[in-house]
């Protein structure tokens, strides 16, 4: 019922916004993105002027999405006039607020109202004039549309289907991750009614890998370390293996939750080196061992099973520490 109220009061908020700028996360995935499309769709034909702006660049792999290039990356000397002069920033799938980047920034300089819809458990709402959260859902592209399907159906269309599908199908794994529920399941069979192609959006998200991102994984392979009686295993990617391979950020895509299926494992752990020296980690477990408190602990968050935490250490001090941690946290499932 909470949710529902606030839904509404989304809905009394928009009567009086004219602009709207939508951004999401850091390094966008295919919830941000589609989530971002479906929502900017939607509120243009409520007659607003919407804007998108993103800290970061799509990743190559989803640039198909953006077929009308209508989201832009935000660069602060020439984008700044526009979160000035907006009614109203909508976030999606930020996860936390310090990953909206430079956009979130600039929404504090310039004092302007923020709505936050996301299905990651955030701990601070403060900087929020409205946080709409359900962690419950499989994926905040999820979230969009049971609001779209609740209170507007009409706006639903092709293409907004199209965006919500890819938003879920990405965030569970095309269907199969934990956070997979009935209803991303009816949502799927009633956004597939709008004529699209399930085999080729599959083909179109996981079908379209890099040379580099298989040489990358080939090595990875072949450098896993295993722990905790095999139940841990950890990787790491350095910023002189992306220059081995030609591979990109992007090419990691998936690693973690790729060596979690090996047989007796029940936490995967990458640790990637940045371009700045220091350590992104990204954890994921296969169910039962809820690992979000070890990227909280390191400054991060996430869900129970998927979560990751940039560290401000070079990887000689992150390793260590973070073993340590996720294995004292493995130890109380023992």
């Amino acid at each position: 019922m909470e949710t529902i109220s606030k839904w509404r009061e989304f809905d009394q908020r928009l009567k009086y916004v004219k602009s709207v700028v939508i951004t999401t996360h850091l390094n966008p995935d295919g919830d941000a993105i589609g989530s971002e499309l479906a929502m900017a769709e939607y509120l243009r034909r409520l007659g607003k002027n919407v804007t998108i702006l993103n800290p970061s660049p799509l990743p190559d792999a989803l640039r198909f999405m953006d077929e009308k290039n209508d989201i832009t990356t935000y660069i602060k000397q020439i984008h700044d006039s526009e979160v000035q002069q907006s009614d109203l920033l909508l976030f999606l799938d930020v996860g936390d607020f310090d990953r909206a980047g430079y956009v979130g920034q600039a929404s504090l300089q310039y004092n302007k109202n923020v709505v936050s819809i996301d299905h990651h458990p955030q701990s601070d709402h403060s900087r929020y004039l409205l946080f709409i959260e359900d962690t419950n859902a499989s994926s905040t592209g999820y979230m969009v549309y049971n609001y779209l399907k609740t209170f507007h159906p009409d706006s639903l269309s092709p293409s907004v289907a199209r965006n919500l599908y890819i938003a879920v199908m990405t965030d569970t794994g095309n269907f199969k991750f934990s956070n997979t529920r009935a209803e991303d399941h009816l949502m799927a069979g009633d956004l597939i009614r709008f004529g699209l192609n399930p085999y080729k959006m599959y083909c179109q998200i996981y079908e379209q890998y890099s040379l580099a991102r298989m040489l990358l994984l080939g090595y990875t392979l072949q450098n896993l370390n295993f722990d905790c009686n095999g139940k841990l295993v950890w990787f790491i990617i350095t910023q002189d293996i992306f220059l081995k391979f030609g591979a990109t950020y992007d090419d990691l895509d998936g690693f973690s939750d790729f060596m979690r299926s090996i047989a007796g494992v029940e936490v995967s752990l990458m640790f990637k080196e940045m371009e700045d020296g220091t350590c992104r980690i990204n954890i994921r477990s296969k169910g039962r061992i809820v690992i979000n408190k070890v990227a909280q602990h390191f400054g991060g968050g996430g869900h129970p099973f998927a979560s990751g935490a940039n560290l401000k250490k070079k990887l000689n001090e992150a390793i260590p520490s973070v073993l340590r941690e996720v294995k004292r946290v493995m130890e109380g499932y023992a």
